[in-house]
């Protein structure tokens, strides 16, 4: 049986030409190059659109321009409509593969039910960052690499080390622009799942990611609560969506309490996994409960 052999590769960015030429970079790299490679432009301002349009004009890239900025579902969107090929991947511009990435990706569409392939993340340094992901039915994430279980558990991928068989993440409407920023991909891979599709996890489909900081994160206290109280949004969100039929709203909101208190309420001056993601050293405690504020009000107004 004969699979998939043609690779889009999607790239969204916005005033972080520094990174982006890197990610560039590694993609030019890639033992198996793509077929093409889009990259989804907002109005950067940083001489990232002008580096794109002197690299189209040599075949390199396909520039697809952002009007205004509608947050990553939209881009991601205006990428998957660019693309000509069997199979879309998506990596972030602060990211970089490794060589045989696209070779790799290819090897997993083995079988038509396979809707999705995907696999580890690591640091710049080449230290795992994350690595097999699924999801809960009530949005809790677990990754097997930090010894957690995903035994029943809907398999998921990270956003900047995706792929999807372009004519799968199409039928299934591609990305929700309800999800602006946070489990974009999350609902993304739960549609194609059930949609009757698998997604694949490879170690050789890996990528290193920076994880820089934009300037809309500056802010760090504004920032953390932006976090939290999208976490909570979105999440119910996506619970609400995909599995309306297996959880209600009152027990969902039971099940984030209880791990409200189980996980997101640390000792005085501890780290948590928020702080990781944006604030920079650590949390006093009524920072934490303030955020927690937000991510409950966020849950309320997320559900549908």
């Amino acid at each position: 049986m004969t699979g998939p052999s043609t690779v889009s590769v999607v790239v969204c960015t916005f005033n972080r030409k520094e990174w982006l030429e890197r990610c560039l970079e590694g993609l030019d790299g890639l033992d198996l190059p793509p077929t093409e490679v889009i990259v989804v432009d907002g109005p950067s301002t940083d001489g990232t659109r002008e580096m794109l349009m002197e690299l189209q004009s040599k075949g390199k890239v396909v520039l697809v321009p952002q009007p205004r900025l509608e947050g990553i579902s939209a881009a991601r969107n205006l990428g998957l409509a660019a693309v000509r090929c069997d199979v879309v991947c998506f990596i972030d511009d602060d990211a970089m593969p490794y060589p045989g990435w696209t070779r790799a990706v290819l090897s997993g569409y083995d079988r038509p039910e396979v809707g999705g392939v995907g696999g580890p993340v690591d640091h710049m340094s080449g230290k795992l960052a994350m690595g097999r992901n699924a999801i809960s039915i009530y949005g809790d994430w677990a990754d097997e690499s930090k010894g957690q279980s995903i035994q029943g558990l809907y398999p998921v991928m990270v956003g900047c080390n995706m792929s999807f068989r372009t004519d799968v993440l199409r039928k299934v409407g591609g990305f929700d622009p309800y999800f602006r920023y946070h489990q974009d991909e999350t609902d993304a891979c739960l549609r194609v799942i059930l949609a009757g599709y698998q997604i694949a996890y490879l170690d050789a489909v890996r990528v290193r990611h920076e994880w820089c900081v934009g300037s809309y994160r500056k802010d760090k206290l504004r920032w953390y609560l932006k976090l939290r109280y999208m976490w909570g949004r979105n999440t119910a969100h996506l619970v609400g969506k995909n599995f309306r039929g297996k959880v209600g709203f009152g027990e969902y909101m039971a099940h984030q309490a209880r791990q409200a208190i189980r996980s997101r309420m640390p000792a005085p001056n501890a780290s948590n996994e928020a702080t990781a993601k944006g604030t920079g050293g650590k949390t006093p405690r009524p920072i934490t409960m303030m955020g927690a504020a937000f991510e409950l009000y966020g849950a309320i107004s997320g559900w549908i």
